[in-house]
């Protein structure tokens, strides 16, 4: 038995204070499935479609990247990289959807739904973009501002769920099938107007194709993970841990 008076009680006493001061929040969780690089999006209604729309819709709890999924990532997972625009933090393009979904499958993911992926977008806000209503240059690279190429992946603001080139960069694959033909992918990329952009977007592709401007983001399900849920920050203003 320690007694609270001699040096060795007071020593160890230190030091686990230390240790729990010193962790990074987040690292002690009830289970080990608490992937630093996504965030929580929480059960519940969104507004789906264009601004004002009357359709809701409800999802239960799911977890998503917090980035697009960049060619050092991919390249390290699946031993390929066939990107056009070439840099281990640019987000990887050129892949099919079928590259995708077996590339978040080999880490324990897998593609976000159509629904996931414009609830974790909009973030709560019923507007074009994810901001507001009008372009705004410090939350997306699109065809006015991109240099005809893609930038590392978290130079812009994020949104209020704090995820990094929702809109803008390179569209994203989703698991979702288009009711024309193909995949839906979403977002909008560095080749598209800023009108490509606005968080209701979608177009189709077949998953067959690949081009230097789609790129994907990996989604789980969170039935066993305990984090916390995204914070609701109104602008933005979070940092890039890559910037």
């Amino acid at each position: 038995m320690l007694f609270r008076s001699t040096p060795i009680y007071r020593l160890v006493s230190l030091s686990l204070v230390l240790i729990f001061i010193l962790l990074p929040v987040g690292a002690i969780s009830e289970t080990h499935d608490s992937p630093p690089s996504m965030r929580l999006i929480a059960a519940g209604d969104f507004i789906q479609g264009k601004k004002n729309s009357n359709k809701i819709a409800y999802l239960d709890a799911f977890l998503i990247d917090s980035f697009e999924v960049t060619q050092s990532d991919f390249e390290r997972v699946m031993k390929a990289n066939r990107s056009f625009f070439k840099g281990k933090n640019l987000p990887v393009e050129k892949v099919n959807w079928f590259e995708a979904r077996d590339y978040c499958q080999k880490v324990g993911k897998r593609l976000p739904t159509e629904a996931e992926w414009e609830k974790a977008a909009k973030a709560g806000s019923n507007t074009r973009y994810y901001w507001g209503d009008q372009m705004d240059d410090r939350f997306a690279w699109h065809k006015s501002n991109s240099g005809k190429k893609t930038h590392p992946v978290g130079q812009k603001r994020p949104n209020a769920f704090g995820l990094y080139d929702m809109a803008g960069n390179v569209w994203e694959w989703t698991a979702s099938d288009h009711e024309s033909q193909g995949k839906v992918v979403r977002g909008g990329s560095w080749r598209n107007s800023a009108v490509s952009l606005q968080s209701f977007k979608r177009i189709p592709s077949l998953p067959i194709h690949r081009f230097h401007y789609v790129g994907f983001r990996c989604a789980r399900s969170a039935e066993r993970v305990k984090i916390p849920p995204a914070p609701f920050n109104e602008g933005g203003e979070n940092k890039s841990p890559l910037s």
